[in-house]
């Protein structure tokens, strides 16, 4: 609606000193064009006060020119067979190399592998070996200790048989310079007169057992040529008056072993002997009424 109006004006008339007479069938042409020239610059002029007065007095910069965007067809025009060749060739080249490297860490891996395995089959020969030499020592072991037990054992009774011919005696007073053998053979001749005659010969040796100690009498060990004398005294000794008066007490001579059994043993024979049962050793063994004791009890 504007525009129409614009166009409005140019249909003024103009003076008659600018008018000059044209042909006739030119006129109607010339007016025409000086018309629509006239109307288009009122409409730009028009157009660009509008701009003026609606938009801000800031510079605005000149719009950049929009590139065209390339079409499909153009880039695919621009990769040639040459670059995909390249790119594939690449691309093989690097897949060559990771397999190499692969290649190398499998042999490494399958060296390695083998080594462990030699290492493994060694050790465990090895350990096979081991067992088989501590199963050995075992049985070897199982058989030392049943002969140390036997070597023990028959030690000890030869300790015993050999005790069999000794007695000790506790309670007789330690003097300085003393003949204990004299003096052992006068209380042994008290205690069974009828033997007096042969008691000088039944004896062998007489001495005191251990180190010398200030204010304690050691025990005297009697060891008897007769063993027949050696019973005999042993026997009366047990409820001789000769030994209440001299203070003195024999004992049996015993190995360390039956002596520690018997220390364990005692209480049971002390006990039955006080209920009335008829207890007593015979060695390293304890009986109370015919039947043997152990020291477990």
């Amino acid at each position: 609606m504007s525009s129409q109006k614009l166009i409005k004006p140019a249909k003024l008339k103009l003076d008659s000193k600018e008018k000059e007479p044209l042909p006739n069938f030119g006129k109607k042409e010339e007016a025409r064009h000086s018309v629509h020239d006239y109307a288009m610059e009122v409409t730009m002029q028009s157009k660009r006060e509008r701009a003026d007065r609606s938009l801000p007095s800031t510079p605005s910069k000149t719009p950049a020119e929009k590139k065209a965007k390339p079409t499909f067809d153009s880039e695919k025009s621009e990769i040639s067979n040459e670059v995909i060749l390249e790119a594939i060739l690449n691309l093989e080249k690097r897949v060559d190399e990771k397999l190499a490297d692969l290649s190398e860490q499998s042999k490494q891996s399958s060296a390695m592998i083998a080594s462990l395995t030699k290492a493994i089959q060694f050790n465990s020969e090895e350990v096979n070996e081991c067992k088989k030499r501590v199963k050995d020592l075992e049985i070897q072991n199982d058989l030392l200790r049943k002969d140390n037990g036997d070597l023990k054992e028959r030690v000890r009774e030869q300790e015993r048989y050999r005790m069999r011919w000794c007695l000790r005696i506790k309670g007789i007073e330690e003097k300085k310079d003393e003949d204990i053998r004299s003096h052992v053979v006068q209380i042994l001749a008290k205690i069974a007169p009828e033997l007096e005659t042969k008691m000088d010969e039944a004896v062998d040796i007489v001495h005191r057992m251990g180190k010398k100690m200030d204010n304690k009498n050691r025990i005297v060990i009697v060891l008897f040529t007769q063993r027949r004398v050696k019973e005999e005294i042993w026997r009366r000794s047990k409820n001789s008056l000769i030994c209440k008066e001299e203070g003195v007490r024999f004992a049996e001579m015993l190995p360390r072993e039956d002596l520690d059994i018997r220390r364990k043993l005692w209480p049971q024979i002390d006990q039955a002997r006080r209920a009335g049962k008829q207890a007593f050793f015979r060695g390293p063994y304890g009986f109370i009424d015919g039947k043997r004791i152990d020291p477990e009890g």
